[in-house]
């Protein structure tokens, strides 16, 4: 699996498995049955987020500008 430029979260789907999101890229998200594939998955739909946002002309967020946010958030 790509490193993932961006804090994600994971948590287990009620119907079973896995949902992963990157809370920075709205919509991002994905699902599987176990840990690995949730997490494959999720890096390449990160992938395309960030391919189809750069395609239309959008900037993206700061990822060190995200994980200090998640740091800071952290230690309150």
């Amino acid at each position: 699996m790509k490193d993932l430029r961006y804090p994600f979260v994971i948590y287990p789907a009620a119907e079973g498995g896995y949902v992963a999101e990157v809370p920075a890229l709205r919509g991002c998200l994905a699902q599987g049955e176990d840990l690995e594939g949730t997490l494959e998955e999720l890096s390449r739909v990160t992938e395309l987020w960030i391919e189809t946002a750069r395609n239309h002309g959008e900037s993206l967020p700061n990822p060190e500008a995200e994980v200090t946010k998640v740091k800071e958030r952290l230690a309150a």
